[in-house]
C-alpha cells in the first residue's frame, strides 16, 4: 500500500500525533517497506500502528514511534508524559495536562489466558 493510501489513518490520531505518523510512513518509504496500515489510534496513552503482516523490517520502526509517543503530548506535540484524569490515560504537556495527575504507573493490562484443562 503506498504512502497516501496509509496516510488516512492520521485522522483517527489525536493533532499532536500527526507529525509523528507521518515520520514513521516517511522512514518506512526510505527504508523501502511497503506495509498496509489496518489502524491507527490512541490506547492507554500511547500510539498505536497496526499493520497487515508480521514485517521485521517495519517492526522496530513502529517500535520507536510507538515509544517516541510517550514523551510527546498528543495534543500539541510538546514534551508530555503520561497523566489520568477520569480513568483516562493520556500523554499530556503541562498546558493540556490541567486536571489530570499522574499516575502511581503504568496502565494495568489485563489477559485472560485459558489454558486446555487437565484429563
Amino acid at each position: 500500500m503506498s504512502h497516501d493510501e496509509n496516510l488516512h489513518w492520521e485522522s483517527y490520531l489525536p493533532a499532536g500525533w500527526r507529525p509523528l505518523f507521518r515520520q514513521l510512513l516517511a522512514d518506512l518509504h526510505s527504508a523501502g517497506i511497503s506495509v498496509r496500515v489496518t489502524q491507527a489510534k490512541e490506547k492507554f496513552g500511547e500510539l498505536r500502528v497496526y499493520i497487515d503482516r508480521p514485517d521485521q523490517a517495519a517492526a522496530p520502526l513502529i517500535a520507536a514511534a510507538e515509544q517516541r509517543s510517550t514523551r510527546m503530548c498528543q495534543e500539541c506535540g510538546a514534551a508530555g508524559e503520561l497523566m489520568v484524569g477520569n480513568y483516562l490515560y493520556a500523554t499530556l504537556c503541562e498546558k493540556h495536562g490541567a486536571g489530570f495527575t499522574k499516575p502511581l504507573g503504568r496502565p494495568m493490562i489485563s489477559l485472560n489466558l485459558r489454558y486446555p484443562k487437565d484429563d
